[in-house]
């Protein structure tokens, strides 16, 4: 009898990791891999010339100052997914804390109807921006510009008469800007996460396997990958004050978008209005709904980003919005791997990419670089991101999967 295999059994008898690999290199789809391998190369290169950068204490200011990125970035990521883009977030959020500042300080409101007004009033600016680009079919570029400039406006004519920035009174407020959770509750917290995280992963799993599709042992590989990171990190920020707790806020958003976008109707519908608004609306599904929907969600961010930067900073200041808030949450989704052609992409990146943009910055910072260098990197790297994402967009065109 001929030993002659096919080339479908050779390829049956492959090792489920070495289909991964094959799989991985003939993708068009790398998902979050090359920002991860573009992290462990940031973060060997600055440790290697900085032997500072990778000690607890580095990595505790690390977390810290990715929080509102990360925050700003989940909700730019709803709004990419869609193939539109918001350039409102960054003022929009110091709106939000200015509100905030004003309710409690000179308000005297208290700290809870503070939140609530600075996060709705976010919110309705969402609501009414999703209005005009959903309803109206105004392009997102414009409607969010405009709306920015409008939000910039307000934050000057609530700020400038109190010299421009409003410190918070609120010892609660100050607080959990400083505050480090305990170990032990670090470690809880830790694990309730990651356990919601592995009941969909595994759910996901059993399913594939259900209608005999394979993709179990990459999703494996996910599972251990973000063990090993958030373990890790609760390790190491551990052994030095604790893990932030405006950090920990901005992981349990960051998991409940994950179980948003992978886990229900909403999140498929919002993958398939992102792909191709004119076959998903022809599928039955609201378009229109889809797009206000992801505003709104956005706007609830961009106003929980706000507080969030208020607390961390200890005052709410118009400077913020000056700065490059908004165009580093961008880079931030962007540099995480979301296709600015929409439809692609995870709510994981907004920490990847946020990781990536604070880790150049403080490593610049450790070096005593100039800030011009610090933009320079963060613009290839941006740049990097884009092409990667172009390219793999060209493939998938060629191979009909666009």
């Amino acid at each position: 009898m001929s030993s002659v295999q096919h080339p479908e059994q050779k390829s049956e008898q492959k090792s489920p990791f070495r289909r991964w690999l094959t799989g991985v290199a003939q993708s068009t789809d790398l998902g979050m891999l090359p920002v991860i391998a573009a992290l462990i190369v940031i973060w060997i290169v600055f440790e290697t010339l900085n032997a500072n950068f990778l000690t607890p204490r580095n990595l505790s200011n690390l977390a810290a100052q990715i929080v509102v990125t990360g925050t700003l970035a989940l909700a730019e990521i709803y709004i990419i997914l869609l193939g539109m883009i918001d350039l409102s977030i960054g003022w929009n959020s110091v709106l939000a804390a200015s509100v905030f500042s004003l309710a409690t300080v000179f308000f005297h409101l208290p700290v809870g109807v503070g939140i609530v007004l600075g996060i709705a009033l976010a919110t309705g600016l969402g609501f009414l921006q999703g209005m005009v680009v959903s309803r109206i079919g105004v392009p997102s570029f414009v409607v969010t510009l405009g709306g920015g400039m409008i939000a910039e406006g307000l934050t000057l004519a609530i700020l400038t008469p109190h010299g421009g920035s409003v410190p918070l009174a609120d010892n609660f407020t100050t607080a959990i800007g400083t505050l480090n959770l305990d170990p032990l509750w670090s470690w809880v917290l830790s694990l309730l996460l990651f356990g919601a995280y592995a009941a969909v992963t595994l759910n996901g799993i059993r399913k594939r396997t259900a209608s005999g599709h394979e993709g179990g042992f990459a999703a494996t590989i996910r599972l251990v990958g973000v063990a090993i990171m958030l373990f890790g990190a609760v390790f190491m920020l551990n052994a030095y004050r604790g893990v932030p707790f405006l950090l920990m806020i901005f992981l349990i958003a960051l998991f409940a978008s994950a179980f948003v976008t992978k886990s229900t109707r909403f999140g498929r519908h919002l993958y398939a209005v992102g792909g191709n608004a004119e076959a998903a609306r022809r599928a039955g599904i609201s378009v229109k709904g889809i797009q206000l929907s992801v505003f709104i969600i956005a706007g609830f961010l961009v106003g929980l980003a706000g507080y969030l930067d208020a607390a961390r900073l200890g005052v709410a200041s118009a400077s913020v919005g000056n700065g490059d808030i908004m165009l580093n949450a961008v880079a931030a989704a962007v540099i995480g791997g979301t296709s600015l052609f929409g439809g692609r992409g995870s709510v994981y990146g907004a920490l990847f990419g946020a990781l990536v943009i604070a880790s150049v910055s403080n490593g610049m910072n450790l070096l005593g670089a100039a800030s011009s260098v610090r933009f320079i990197v963060e613009g290839l790297i941006l740049l990097a991101a884009i092409t990667i994402d172009t390219i793999l967009r060209l493939r998938r065109m060629r191979s009909g999967r666009a």
